[in-house]
């Protein structure tokens, strides 16, 4: 069984899908990852791994990654049991995936991490048979629903750069992957999840079931814990009431400012634009300065105070490697 991966901007539905993915009978799909990239950006330091030594170290340090802590797994750190290479660091990496999946009784794994939209390369690098899922939702709603959460950009402007920086990167990795990446449109997924399920689950060759869809069943440890405020919705069903949001929510100077910004993405992916009425006269370093300043207080907020800075190495490490 292939794995997986679940990528796309943030607030796209992603975890969404995770929860109904996670409901068949042949994956486990736990919280969002991040080691993957974290490890690529260290990779170096633990040498060609043709000893035990430095996979020992490659290993813990992916299995007390702060991410893999979450997921609860019992046992130990896989040995190197004569790898080397290659093979021996996707040993390393999959090994977290494995456990997880046998826990819950699962033959295969899934990963569900939004991030990865920008590291599709590096994916397929360690994992060169996984097959992608890109989860596209219309980028004003997700500018809604990304301005309202503690880590997500202060203003439109800044989410308008993001959703189209996924945008773009998931259109980048379908040209180079072809049939092993497959494009889902929200929208599409929670008007008609019967129709669209199915469709993801032959793709990624694993069985589905109709019981699937009652995401609302999902138990709620599966969210990880201190972000189940930011999934209420997802415990009511799957609902396409979040669609089209930004038809009432949205100002039509801000429709205006991120149509200035990604109107070529939202066209390409079938989303009606023009809208809006002119977008507001404010210098792009105004909205640059804004972001950053409202980011670094929920980033000492969410990750310094709230998480006691366990994840601070790894944050620091990619946001300066943006």
């Amino acid at each position: 069984m292939r794995p997986f991966f679940i990528v796309g901007c943030d607030r796209s539905g992603t975890t969404m899908l995770r929860l109904i993915l996670d409901r068949s009978d042949d994956v486990a799909i736990p919280t969002e990852s991040m080691f993957i990239a974290d490890m690529a950006a260290i990779r170096s330091r633990f040498g060609d791994l043709a000893g035990d030594e430095q996979f020992d170290r490659l290993a813990e340090t992916v299995w007390r990654h702060p991410k893999v802590r979450e997921w609860r797994l019992e046992g130990a750190p896989p040995r190197r049991d004569g790898r080397s290479g290659g093979t021996a660091y996707r040993a390393a990496l999959e090994a977290p995936y494995l456990a997880y999946a046998a826990q819950h009784g699962k033959p295969g794994w899934g990963d569900k991490t939004p991030y990865y939209i920008g590291h599709i390369e590096e994916l397929r690098r360690v994992f060169p048979e996984a097959r992608i899922v890109n989860l596209v939702r219309d980028g004003r709603d997700v500018a809604l629903s990304l301005l309202r959460v503690p880590f997500g950009p202060a203003n439109v402007w800044a989410a308008a750069h993001q959703w189209r920086d996924a945008v773009d990167a998931g259109e980048r990795a379908a040209e180079r992957l072809g049939g092993d990446l497959l494009t889902v449109r929200y929208e599409e997924l929670v008007a008609a999840p019967e129709t669209a399920i199915p469709v993801v689950c032959e793709f990624l060759e694993i069985g589905y079931r109709p019981e699937m869809l009652a995401v609302e069943e999902s138990p709620p440890e599966l969210i990880a814990a201190g972000q189940e405020a930011w999934f209420r919705e997802l415990y009511g069903g799957i609902s396409a009431n979040s669609v089209g949001k930004w038809r009432r929510q949205m100002s039509r100077s801000d429709i205006a400012l991120f149509e200035s910004i990604a109107g070529a993405e939202l066209e390409r992916h079938g989303y009606q634009t023009g809208l809006g009425s002119t977008p507001p006269h404010v210098p792009a370093a105004a909205y640059l300065a804004h972001n950053w300043s409202v980011k670094l207080w929920h980033f000492t907020v969410l990750h310094v105070w709230r998480e006691r800075g366990r994840e601070l190495p790894y944050l620091v490490r990619r946001r300066l490697s943006k």
